[in-house]
């Protein structure tokens, strides 16, 4: 397999030469690392012509090599744009795909853009006018994403990407002494939500359904498995895009809409903003509200108590904030 790193260049350029990904008389000018990815391997390529993004995935996550990750989750993830190509309103906020290259498990896609993701959001929010109008576009893109139809369920099983998620999402954050780097300050509220069997038995029933193994009141759909800050792209034309669909799967609306209403939490919407946002999704049939709640409530739990940490500026006092909110909603 190809090494796809800043020093290879060669190689790269005769690959994507081979694959058609460059044009006859196209060279590689640099390679960078593109953004912060946490689960794959990343580079920015600008060549004399354009900019184009290669990415890749390997047997660990790319941000913490100590942890296994399924090798093919690049392939589910170019399923993912084979299933929405035909449907503009989402397509159209999503780089453009312009090859796969299964040998290689490496995927080349448009770049779009310098200005990076919405990590910010966690210093500041949606403050102004225009941010509001980002929004908008992120809950627009996923209610459409949760309508589309025609999608080939077997594709989107995700089993060994759905196993690792499950592990670092309703179960490490609870563990006991779990390894992970917590900031300050929480130390007790960590042991106090591992000793709260309650919460854990919860937890559990919650990971049941993500993994498939209970049922949910709504209709199955796809979805992007991810759905944070860190997924979504600034663009200069169109104000946000959607990536990294690698933890996509057929399962509950209320995953990733919860997801979504954690890390606004984060970005400092109140109650009364969260609930604005799910008056303004348009739900698919049977929507459970209070599912969505407990599945914002975990995740906000496993993003302060896990492994998966975020470039939050918050002090202690308000993170213990968060995690007792989190323990009202999850009920």
């Amino acid at each position: 397999m190809i090494d796809l790193s800043t020093d290879n260049r060669v190689a790269i350029e005769a690959r994507c030469r081979t694959l058609g990904w460059l044009g006859t008389n196209e060279t590689i000018k640099a390679l960078a690392p593109a953004g912060e990815g946490n689960m794959n391997r990343t580079l920015r390529v600008t060549t004399d012509q354009r900019t184009l993004v290669l990415k890749q995935s390997v047997p660990f996550v790319a941000k913490y090599p100590q942890i296994a990750a399924p090798a093919d989750r690049i392939v589910v993830e170019n399923r993912f744009y084979d299933a929405v190509k035909n449907d503009g309103p989402l397509s159209m906020r999503m780089p453009a795909r312009i090859g796969f290259d299964a040998d290689n498990r490496l995927l080349a896609l448009e770049h779009v853009g310098s200005a990076g993701d919405f990590l910010h959001l966690y210093d500041g929010g949606f403050s102004d006018v225009q941010g509001r109008g980002y929004f908008t576009g992120l809950v627009y893109w996923l209610w459409r994403l949760h309508a589309h139809q025609g999608v080939d369920v077997a594709a989107f099983e995700n089993r060994e990407m759905r196993a690792l998620n499950h592990q670092h999402i309703f179960v490490i954050p609870l563990m006991p002494a779990n390894g992970a780097a917590i900031a300050p300050g929480l130390e007790e509220a960590a042991a106090r939500f591992a000793a709260d069997e309650a919460l854990s038995n919860i937890a559990a029933q919650l990971g049941d359904i993500y993994l498939g193994k209970a049922s949910h009141k709504s209709r199955a759909c796809l979805l992007h498995g991810d759905y944070y800050p860190g997924s979504w792209l600034h663009h200069d034309r169109l104000g946000v895009m959607v990536i990294d669909p690698e933890f996509a799967f057929f399962g509950p609306a209320e995953f990733d809409v919860g997801v979504m209403l954690a890390h606004l939490t984060f970005s400092g919407f109140s109650q009364q903003d969260l609930m604005g946002t799910l008056r303004s999704y348009v739900t698919p049939p049977g929507f459970d509200y209070n599912l969505a709640i407990r599945f914002a409530a975990i995740e906000i739990i496993r993003r302060l108590l896990g492994i998966a940490q975020l470039p939050l500026k918050a002090n202690a006092e308000q993170r213990i904030t968060w995690l007792n909110t989190a323990r009202m909603m999850i009920g």
